[in-house]
């Protein structure tokens, strides 16, 4: 349970990275309320997620989803799904942006629908090269130069990029320029590797990645809060178990509970603790 409320804290983290900082370098400048709903039930019982979506100042939601592929007329179909569902369930206009991954410089982004024609928002990552990231980073280190906020924000973007190492490769080694750093420009860095990690990643690739993570000052800060939550809920419980046992007036098993563990676990588990 620990590990998926950890993952969660990395994932709204990196969503909120996303939004706030590396729509700006790919120029999309709007101001947002809140994150929106990812996961749409349609009339049918058939569950829908999108990959992110935002509500803003302006009143509608803009959705972004993320392709290493180009479906043509069906992707245009799942999205617009997606917008008029979303729509539907939230009364608000919905304007979708696919960012393409690798090497695409140009998509079919219009669909007949007969009496109007629905448009998505293309994006393209082919001019921005994850060598050439990687070999910025690189020189700074060679000079002893401190990586900055825009250093972060690419490599946190390097996943989306064109280059020729796979995506988990580019994650890992993303990560590796980042792990030594304490700041939080690093740290957010991190979560949204992270979710591009679940985003492209088989679970195998996923759990090299996590071990990384986890290797990062943002994994540390997550176990520590982890361990800290661990320690106050065992303080509750133990305080809780202490009080029972004196309403019913049973103090050699309090006694005992303070020198044996096991036989403390026992009487928790008698009392429902």
């Amino acid at each position: 349970m620990a590990n998926i409320q950890h993952e969660d804290a990395i994932m709204k983290m990196g969503m909120e990275y996303f939004r706030d900082t590396l729509l700006k370098i790919l120029g999309i400048h709007y101001k947002y309320v809140d994150s929106g709903p990812t996961e749409l039930v349609s009339l049918t019982v058939e569950k829908k997620y999108q990959d992110f979506t935002f509500l803003t100042t302006e009143g509608f939601y803009v959705h972004f989803e993320f392709q290493t592929t180009s479906g043509g007329t069906p992707d245009l179909r799942r999205f617009h799904a997606y917008e008029a569902t979303m729509s539907y369930n939230t009364g608000k206009i919905v304007r979708t942006y696919v960012l393409y991954t690798g090497s695409y410089k140009r998509t079919h982004f219009e669909l007949d629908c007969g009496e109007y024609t629905y448009k998505v928002i293309p994006l393209y990552m082919a001019k921005h090269k994850r060598e050439h990231v990687f070999a910025m980073v690189e020189h700074k280190i060679m000079l002893k130069e401190i990586l900055n906020d825009e250093d972060f924000a690419n490599l946190a973007l390097t996943p989306v990029m064109s280059g020729s190492t796979d995506k988990k490769e580019t994650i890992l080694t993303a990560l590796s320029y980042i792990k030594n750093y304490q700041s939080e420009s690093a740290s957010k860095a991190t979560a949204i590797l992270f979710a591009f990690a679940d985003k492209f990643l088989n679970m195998e690739e996923l759990s090299e990645v996590k071990e990384m993570i986890y290797m990062t000052r943002l994994g540390q800060m997550l176990v520590d809060d982890g361990i800290e939550k661990g320690k106050a809920q065992e303080n509750e419980d133990m305080c809780s178990l202490i009080q029972k046992l004196l309403d019913s007036n049973r103090i050699d098993d309090l006694k005992k509970a303070t020198e044996d563990k096991t036989y403390c676990l026992k009487l928790k588990k008698e009392f429902n603790i």
